[in-house]
């Protein structure tokens, strides 16, 4: 997300994120309400920060958009420490859960 608002701006990169968020759940209620046989999964993704200035400024970038209410950030969660590594699986300073 980050990346993308410096390279459109933070009102394209919001509208973007959320369109396809938005996208995501709609088809996972399809699936369900309609009972389709198939192999959809709703999973989580994440980011692996190991430098710790990239780790920092993803932190705070992630913090100011949950301080600020922003939508993108709802089911955005800061993973550190040896729990990073652990659900990661490297050596890192911080992932962040999507």
């Amino acid at each position: 997300m980050q990346s993308f608002a410096r390279r459109f701006g933070e009102g394209p990169a919001t509208e973007a994120l959320n369109f396809s968020r938005a996208h995501v759940y709609a088809l996972k209620k399809v699936v369900e309400e309609e009972g389709i046989d198939c192999e959809f999964e709703l999973r989580r993704s994440y980011d692996v920060f190991c430098n710790d200035g990239e780790a920092e400024a993803a932190r705070q970038y992630v913090q100011a958009s949950q301080s600020a209410g922003k939508q993108w950030t709802e089911d955005v969660a800061l993973v550190e420490g040896e729990l990073a590594e652990q659900v990661s699986d490297v050596e890192c300073t911080m992932i962040c859960l999507r």
